[in-house]
């Protein structure tokens, strides 16, 4: 079961400008076309328990990323590109994952340097308070 449904998220992830594709424990598909960890901010605020037990599919994950998954509960991730950084999350709180590539850390949209969502928790190490880091990351960032 939970193998046809993580395949079920890459196949969305395939599908035009997907960038995010999570099957949830109920069966319904959600996507997103939005970047970086938007569509998984969106949820958990939405819904904080609709990543329970779902099985998502995402063009990068970086250590944020993994973060929130931990945080929303993920059953199974695959990522396009995964983070040496995301891979410790993951591997710590047990969510079995792949990924096509591995990079030692996610590069900025401009090419400069470390995405600042991943600096932003690059010390931390509890979920809670990396959700927390990245609410204000993001208020901070769209208050410019």
């Amino acid at each position: 079961m939970g193998q046809e449904r993580m395949e079920r998220a890459m196949r969305a992830l395939e599908q035009g400008g997907t960038t995010f594709a999570a099957v949830l424990s109920d069966g319904r598909t959600v996507t997103s076309e939005k970047k970086g960890i938007a569509p998984m901010m969106e949820l958990l605020e939405k819904d904080a328990g609709v990543l329970s037990g779902a099985f998502v599919a995402d063009r990068v994950i970086g250590r944020a990323a993994a973060f929130l998954l931990e945080k929303g509960g993920a059953a199974g991730v695959y990522a396009g590109i995964l983070s040496t950084h995301a891979r410790e999350v993951l591997e710590k709180c047990g969510i079995p994952f792949s990924c096509g590539e591995e990079m030692p850390y996610i590069i900025n949209r401009a090419g400069t340097g470390m995405c600042p969502m991943e600096a932003c928790v690059l010390d931390l190490a509890d979920a809670a308070a990396a959700y927390e880091a990245l609410r204000r990351k993001l208020a901070e960032l769209s208050a410019r």
